[in-house]
């Protein structure tokens, strides 16, 4: 019989690393944290003027599963920029 082990991801921000943080976590495994540096990945994102950065900084720390979900993606963190300047 196979058993239900549901997963959960639990994301945050860290401001003393300027980093996301992510762990996995079943009802029997606790895996080895993901971590993020938003320095590194906020770097290679080009802003229209340079308060743009604050799009970042407030994604990463109101939303860190989504900052990291776009970190990992191609143009994911340029294209989140690109759509705030739209919209604002």
């Amino acid at each position: 019989m196979k058993q239900n082990n549901p997963c959960y991801l639990f994301g945050m921000y860290e401001a003393d690393t300027d980093s996301v943080i992510i762990n996995t976590i079943t009802d029997t495994y606790t895996g080895t944290p993901l971590t993020i540096s938003c320095e590194k990945y906020n770097s290679s994102v080009l802003l229209d003027t340079p308060d743009d950065i604050v799009y970042l900084y407030r994604l990463a720390q109101e939303n860190p599963l989504l900052y990291a979900e776009l970190a990992c993606k191609p143009n994911g963190l340029q294209e989140y920029v690109d759509a705030m300047n739209e919209f604002n």
